[in-house]
Order: C-alpha cells, then sequence, then structure tokens
C-alpha cells in the first residue's frame, strides 16, 4: 500500500508546478481497483511511480487471492471467498508493462528521475521508458502491448489533444479501458476538447465511452481529471440478481 517508505522514496518527484498531489493516489487506487496490465503514460513523473506501485501491488494481491481462492475467512486483502469470481482467478496471468513517453523538456520535470527511483523502490520491473514527443511515437509502441487497459495523458494543447485522439485513442482496449486526462476542465483549449468529445458522445459515439470529470475547485491551474471508459465492444457478466 501507499506506505511511508514508498511516500518517502517519491519526494524527490514531487513538484508543486504540477498538481498531482491529489491526483496520483486516485491513480494508484484506480489501478488497484482496474487491475490493468498495460499501461501507457504519456507525461512522467510522480503519477509514474503511483501506477508503478499500482501494479506491484495488484500483482502481490492477485497471487495472494488466488491461493486463498477456496478459502472461506477473510484474505489479507480484504477479498472475502464469497465474493472472489472465480474465472478472473481462473484466467492465465498476464505480466505487468507499463510504457512512459516524455521528451523531458518541461522546465519543472521530473520525469527524467523516474527511472532511478523506480529501481530504488524495486518497481522498474514493468517500466519501459521512451524519450521523445509522444506526436508520432503511437506507430513506435510494440504491438504486442496493445491495447492498454489504462492511459494516463498529462501534457498538451488542443492540437495534442486532437493527435492522442486521433492516433492514440484508438490503442486502447474497447473492452472497457480507462483513458485518464489532466487538467481539461478549466483550461481553455481542454474545454474545447471536452465539448467536442460531449457532442460525439451525445450523438453518433453514444455507445463507444462513458466519461466524467472531477474538479478540484480549491485550484486555478492543475485542477480535474477526466474518465473516460471505453465501452465500444464491452462484455460485462451479471453474477448477481437482487429485488
Amino acid at each position: 500500500m501507499l506506505d511511508k517508505s514508498f511516500r518517502k522514496g517519491v519526494t524527490a518527484l514531487t513538484s508543486s508546478e504540477m498538481g498531482t498531489e491529489a491526483v496520483v493516489p486516485l491513480l494508484y487506487d484506480l489501478v488497484m481497483m482496474q487491475r490493468p496490465r498495460r499501461i501507457l503514460e504519456i507525461g512522467g513523473g510522480v503519477s509514474s511511480l503511483y501506477l508503478l506501485k499500482g501494479l506491484a501491488d495488484c500483482d502481490a494481491a492477485i497471487e495472494d487471492e488466488r491461493s486463498r481462492s477456496h478459502k472461506k475467512e477473510k484474505n489479507s486483502r480484504g477479498v472475502y471467498g464469497s465474493l472472489m469470481n472465480r474465472s478472473y482467478y481462473d484466467a492465465p496471468s498476464l505480466g505487468a508493462r507499463m510504457h512512459m513517453i516524455d521528451n523531458f523538456s518541461h522546465p519543472g520535470t521530473t520525469a527524467n528521475k523516474v527511472t532511478q527511483i523506480a529501481r530504488d523502490l524495486g518497481l522498474d520491473g514493468p517500466l519501459v521508458v521512451h524519450e521523445g514527443d509522444f506526436n508520432g511515437f503511437a506507430e513506435k509502441l510494440p504491438k504486442e502491448d496493445i491495447p492498454f487497459d489504462m492511459v494516463w495523458f498529462d501534457c498538451g494543447q488542443i492540437e495534442n489533444f486532437q493527435h492522442f485522439r486521433n492516433h492514440f485513442w484508438p490503442l486502447v482496449n474497447k473492452n472497457g479501458g480507462l483513458i485518464l486526462m489532466h487538467s481539461l476542465a478549466t483550461n481553455f483549449h481542454g474545454q474545447m476538447f471536452l465539448a467536442e468529445l460531449k457532442l460525439d458522445q451525445a450523438t453518433n459515439l453514444f455507445k463507444e465511452f462513458e466519461m466524467m470529470t472531477l474538479m478540484e475547485p480549491h485550484k486555478l491551474m492543475q485542477n480535474s481529471i477526466t474518465c473516460i471508459r471505453l465501452t465500444g465492444e464491452l462484455h460485462t457478466q451479471i453474477h448477481t440478481v437482487r429485488p
């Protein structure tokens, strides 16, 4: 979990200019909840370590839960035997992988420290760092790691948002894959992009994705996260029926 040793270890990556102090624990929780196996991060920093920590803790949880899957007592990760989806644990496990793209050009960047600190914390196993501009990079990502189950996007202006949508959005798992975008809600270009998404969702793409934006009203900038869940090929099951 997010214990003191982890928080201390990522101190060097913490930057007040990046405004992710509330978002990064949420990213960790979403990883623990969604349990993605393939993550793409565009714009690295302290968020990278929280995502990697989530992947590591997911692996530990899966191993622990699988070993206890036929026991009735509560296991150490808080899942009761009667709540376990046995088909989830019976399915082959896919090793975690996280690709980070960053050109390290932002004046306040901490992305250039990610690799070393991840190594120091023993979290670097799944990490693949790509130094460069994300524009035009989509086709360079390894095909074996596509589709991505989760994407964290934290950079750019309107032209970058459009490039992301045209070239990276198609790489996300349409069966519930998550796209998480930082600070769109009170940014002029961000609002334009959100308006376009809302229009598409309300018309020709209403079955393709769900969307919600969470605000940090006490901040002028870096103050929101938009969560987009792709549903174009969503496969769901009914596990319970309650009156």
